[in-house]
């Protein structure tokens, strides 16, 4: 490097920081100061400390990324020529969602199955149930629920290796379901109904949730108007009027963040307040008899 000692001023770019070089200065015991070693290292251990920062956020950030989990076949469903069959998989990663989701895509029967190079695939979010038409084409009935809440079809017929994805919509509820209200309640102004319902068997289980406000006086709407449960989740936890007719809901925390994306997009204009409450023993339970 060169002798700084002699230059009256330069300036040294130091990773885009611009340092001011002044004039070397005798001190009273006659040595030469060197402000060019103090200015560096305090601009050095500047540059070091962001160094640190990001090295830290790096690692937190790869911290937070999960691998998709342990890949899981579950079943094979063969065409009915047995060249291809459709199978069914996911990725074990907990009980968080009680196994019930997963995902499909179709192979052809000597083709080894290699998570990697599984290209595309369907989720169990988007459909109820897919099956083999004939040996080049497979039925998709859309999730009925996911149709109802948004209003439009998410799913389009398509053709892949072959094999033609037609798209369909079959109402899920057929005559041996009864529908059963398991709470109701009209508006202190006299104005709306409020109904929760939902459709059931005999048997236990875990039905779709409806939930209805009509004018006073109005019929049921077969399905809910205002909220139909989305992704086997009923969300709320409780719904009814409070004293000036507003809608007091209580939801699980899991779905508060986009509480509107849940609802019904095409619902009455009704005003209501939401708030978390995941441990009330509201009029909504998940499994009812």
């Amino acid at each position: 490097m060169a002798n700084y000692g002699h230059q009256d001023k330069e300036l040294i770019e130091l990773s885009n920081i611009q340092i001011k070089i002044h004039p070397a200065r005798k001190t009273p015991t006659g040595h030469i100061a060197k402000p060019l070693c103090v200015t560096l290292k305090r601009h050095c251990n500047m540059i070091k400390y962001i160094w640190i920062n990001i090295i830290i956020m790096i690692l937190f950030l790869t911290s937070c990324i999960k691998s998709p989990g342990v890949f899981t076949e579950i079943s094979r469903d063969y065409s009915p020529d047995s060249s291809r069959y459709i199978l069914k998989y996911n990725y074990v990663q907990g009980a968080w969602d009680g196994g019930r989701t997963y995902s499909l895509t179709v192979l052809n029967s000597l083709d080894s199955v290699i998570p990697k190079q599984i290209k595309y695939s369907y989720s169990s979010l988007d459909f109820d149930n897919i099956y083999w038409k004939n040996n080049d084409t497979i039925i998709i009935e859309e999730k009925f629920t996911e149709y109802l809440s948004q209003g439009k079809s998410r799913l389009n017929a398509t053709v892949s290796n072959g094999i033609t994805f037609k798209v369909m919509l079959k109402d899920p509820i057929d005559s041996s379901y009864s529908r059963k209200i398991f709470y109701r309640e009209i508006s202190p102004n006299n104005k709306y109904d409020l109904i929760v319902y939902k459709y059931v068997k005999p048997e236990n289980g875990n039905y779709f949730l409806n939930i209805s406000v009509v004018n006073l006086g109005d019929s049921i709407p077969r399905f809910g108007n205002f909220y139909v449960s989305r992704f086997d989740f009923d969300c709320f936890t409780d719904i009814r009027w409070d004293n000036a007719s507003i809608l007091d809901i209580k939801v699980s925390e899991s779905c508060y963040y986009s509480f509107k994306d849940y609802l019904v997009k095409n619902r009455p204009d009704i005003k209501y307040n939401v708030q978390i409450n995941d441990t009330i023993k509201g009029n909504i339970q998940p499994y009812m008899k």
